[in-house]
């Protein structure tokens, strides 16, 4: 594992194949404020490039990116996908949310819950997308088209997902950081859950990239290699 920042990440996305974005949080000298500090992980070369905040905001959310960064200016925060028909789709921690069309005009706002409690976390998989239910320890596939929940995966009542924090897809598969420091894993194909990967420490956000990954823990950011 090499770090690559113990800054604050706010934001981690998919760049190109051979390069995700990671969003720092970095303060500002002598007051309370924050600026986002934008750059593009070269998973080769193994270092950061910097990377303009209108590059990142094309990334996140699409061709419309300059109206619906307006809209929505704490824009870092959420949680978005770019749907099979070119919607955006955006998710905030605290399950706030909207849905804005192609050229880029909010037509649903609201909050995603299930049994009246926060969904959060959001991961797009073809023409479904996965999201996380923390107080009920369980993971949510929903349908783009309806935004209807399609499965749930895990409960309250089970062991699968002990406080979520976070949901990713790659090439298929679903990732789960749950149980303070563990990934799992959901099999695309049959929806099995089996153990991933273990920290020694906590860990936030899990990202896989094909043989690469990006794991947020609580001592940094970190890119692996074939899981090292």
């Amino acid at each position: 594992m090499i770090r690559i920042s113990t800054k604050e990440i706010v934001d981690v996305l998919r760049y190109d194949e051979n390069k995700a974005v990671i969003v720092e949080k970095n303060p500002i000298l002598n007051t309370n404020q924050f600026k986002a500090k934008y750059s593009v992980v070269d998973f080769e070369k193994k270092a950061l490039e910097v990377l303009t905040k209108k590059a990142y905001l094309f990334k996140k959310f699409g061709s419309s990116f300059e109206k619906i960064s307006e809209i929505i200016p704490n824009f870092v925060q959420c949680s978005a996908a770019i749907l099979y028909d070119r919607r955006v789709l955006v998710i905030y921690p605290n399950g706030e949310a909207g849905i804005f069309d192609r050229d880029g005009e909010l037509t649903w706002s609201g909050y995603f819950k299930y049994h009246d409690e926060t969904v959060n976390s959001l991961s797009l998989d073809g023409k479904y997308f996965w999201c996380i239910c923390p107080a009920e320890s369980c993971a949510i596939r929903y349908s783009c088209q309806t935004m209807q929940v399609d499965l749930r995966i895990g409960g309250k009542d089970a062991s699968t997902f002990v406080n979520p924090t976070h949901i990713s897809v790659d090439n298929g598969e679903i990732y789960v950081c749950a149980s303070t420091n563990m990934v799992r894993k959901i099999d695309g194909n049959d929806l099995t859950v089996s153990d991933y990967l273990t920290f020694e420490e906590p860990v936030k956000q899990f990202f896989k990239f094909g043989s690469y990954a990006i794991a947020v823990l609580a001592s940094g950011t970190y890119l692996l290699e074939n899981n090292q």
